[in-house]
This record gives C-alpha cells, sequence and structure tokens, in this order.
C-alpha cells in the first residue's frame, strides 16, 4: 500500500514539472516573437524613413534640374507632376500601385540667399558657350550672375507617416534679369 501511494505522489510531481517546464518554453516562444514583431516593426519604419529621404532628394533634384524655380520659386514642379495640382509638391508612387505612397513639399518655397555678379574676366565662353551671351562689352561686369539657393523638402510616408525633412543648398549661374526680382543683391 505504502509503494502505491509513493507512486501516485511521484506521478503527480512529474507532471507538475512537466506543466512548469510547458509553461515556461511557452513564454519563451511568446517572448521571442514579441522581439521578432518588434524588430520587424523597426525595420519598416527604418525602411519608410529612408524611402520619404530618397523622395524628398529626388523632388529637390527634379527641381534643380529643371531650373524653373529661377523665375518661379512657388511652383518649380510642372503641373502635371505637382501632387494634385497643389503647387510645390511632388507625389511619388514607390509599389506601382497607382497611388501616392510618399508626398514631398517644397516648404517654404526654394530661396535665393545670396548672388553676386560675374565678371567679365571670369567668362569661359570657349568652354561653356552659354557664357559666350554673358558678355557685356564696356563693362567690368557681365549679364550674368552666380546665386546660391536654398531648398527644403519635407518628405511624408502616407501609410507610416514618416516625415524627413532635406534642406540642401545649390549654386547656380543665370543671367541678371532672371535673378533681378528673386535675388537679393
Amino acid at each position: 500500500m505504502r509503494l502505491r501511494s509513493t507512486l501516485i505522489v511521484q506521478q503527480g510531481m512529474v507532471m507538475l514539472t512537466t506543466l512548469i517546464l510547458l509553461v515556461a518554453v511557452t513564454l519563451m516562444i511568446v517572448t521571442a516573437s514579441n522581439l521578432v514583431q518588434t524588430n520587424m516593426k523597426v525595420v519598416q519604419n527604418m525602411e519608410s524613413r529612408e524611402q520619404a529621404r530618397y523622395a524628398a532628394i529626388a523632388a529637390i533634384e527634379e527641381a534643380v534640374s529643371d531650373g524653373e524655380f529661377i523665375t518661379t520659386p512657388d511652383d518649380v514642379f510642372t503641373p502635371a507632376a505637382s501632387c494634385g495640382g497643389v503647387p510645390n509638391t511632388k507625389c511619388y508612387d514607390i509599389n506601382g500601385d497607382g497611388a501616392a505612397d510618399i508626398n514631398v513639399a517644397m516648404v517654404p518655397q526654394p530661396r535665393c540667399v545670396m548672388k553676386s555678379p560675374k565678371k567679365n574676366s571670369e567668362l569661359r565662353p570657349y568652354t561653356n558657350p552659354a557664357e559666350a551671351s554673358c558678355f557685356q562689352v564696356g563693362s567690368a561686369f557681365s549679364l550674368c550672375a552666380e546665386s546660391v539657393w536654398e531648398f527644403v523638402a519635407v518628405a511624408t510616408d502616407v501609410v507610416t507617416g514618416a516625415e524627413v525633412v532635406v534642406r540642401q543648398g545649390v549654386s547656380i549661374e543665370s543671367t541678371s534679369n532672371d535673378l533681378s526680382f528673386f535675388c537679393p543683391d
């Protein structure tokens, strides 16, 4: 009789030990799963932020390459390229589904920080044919000027809300007439 009661107690201890180990393993699996999910969210947020940064840089590069900002800094993108017809905005469809994934706004509009007239002696008409038209006879200064512009692009990921601000300065040569209205002396 005594042997039988000892076996029953031992079987109860084995069952209790097994349940404790099962709970411990379950907790370890749940914790590992939560860590993986958290890491995935962090990686997705970093990816969204980087895509927004690349979109902001692309918008600035497009505005600079077009050159419209010199005469119309309040509307640097063509209306067809702007985001819903809103001036100084650009939408990017990253995943190709036809909907905007990242919106970029030039806020504030590109602004001319400074301009300095270019001397006739600084012109290189043989290596840069565009400078040939800048030469002004009888003057020390040409009709062209160097200007420095500041661009600030704010890119926002529509889904995650990730927002990136990119600030970039650009030096560009243009005619003094183009720069006269938007660029201080």
